[in-house]
């Protein structure tokens, strides 16, 4: 298993490959490879849209980081 950490001003559920798995600001326990990263709306209101990332070589303590900005 792999860590992610997707940080957002606000509480918003994460999609990960469009199904939510976490929240925003909380460490989610992920499959390894790779992940369409997304936010769910609405409101649409950050950026960017989705994120590609390859989740590898992570733990709980050292998560990866996506971030997402308010617009």
């Amino acid at each position: 298993m792999e860590y992610l950490l997707a940080n957002f001003p606000e509480d918003r559920e994460v999609l990960i490959d469009t199904i939510v798995q976490g929240r925003t600001n909380e460490t989610i326990e992920v499959e390894k490879g790779t992940h369409i990263i997304s936010l769910k709306s609405p409101p649409p209101n950050f950026k960017p849209k989705r994120k590609k990332i390859v989740l590898s070589g992570t733990s709980s303590l050292t998560p990866q980081e996506v971030n997402f900005a308010k617009i």
